[in-house]
């Protein structure tokens, strides 16, 4: 068993085990036939990893690859770069559509249709709220799949690049995350208003 506990796979296994366990204690009929409700958790719970991801790369990753390059005396940071960034933005943009596509999925059943995707992304009376929060969470996806995850490929030569490319690379990803990461904030409590 804790063997099983350290894998990925088991961890996230045990955690739905858990989850059909509270569900049954709780009584099935209350919480399988509020698809309403099942979405939110699905959303919110993609919501943590892909903002709990965000976080970690910049108030963790980034300043620690930082030291490890300017620490001449230590192992450098090619553990990170090889090993774990590669994972860590694997389940980054998974994260990030998933909670977008069910963010759209909330929204049409909100309002048994299109009519909460196109209230919320045209902030029709009642849709203001979760319309910025709507256009800030699309603004970020946007920016990991078309702006940080591109450039840290070339980052991490996954990708060929010269130097330069590399270094404006550099900036562009880390730019991209620093929006990303200001507009997480203010889209957190939009979110949070509209459930």
């Amino acid at each position: 068993m804790f063997n099983c506990i350290n894998l990925v796979q088991c961890k996230i296994a045990l955690g739905f085990v858990t989850t059909a366990i509270v569900v049954y204690l709780v009584g099935m009929d209350v919480i399988i036939n509020q698809h309403y409700a099942f979405s939110v958790w699905l959303h919110v719970l993609a919501g943590i990893v892909w903002i709990g991801l965000l976080y970690y790369f910049n108030f963790v990753q980034v300043p620690g690859v930082g030291q490890a390059l300017a620490d001449t005396d230590g192992p450098g940071p090619s553990a990170i770069s090889k090993y774990i960034a590669p994972r860590a933005l694997l389940w980054f943009r998974m994260a990030a559509v998933t909670t977008w596509i069910l963010g759209l999925i909330l929204l049409a059943l909100q309002s048994r249709g299109m009519d909460g995707i196109i209230g919320a992304f045209t902030f029709a009376q009642g849709y203001q709220v979760i319309g910025i929060g709507a256009w800030m969470g699309t603004i970020m996806a946007f920016n990991v799949w078309f702006i940080i995850w591109p450039n840290q490929q070339k980052i991490l030569g996954m990708k060929e690049a010269t130097a330069e490319e590399i270094a404006m690379a550099k900036k562009n990803a880390a730019l991209a995350s620093s929006v990303n990461v200001i507009l997480s904030i203010p889209m957190l409590l939009t979110m949070l208003a509209w459930h």
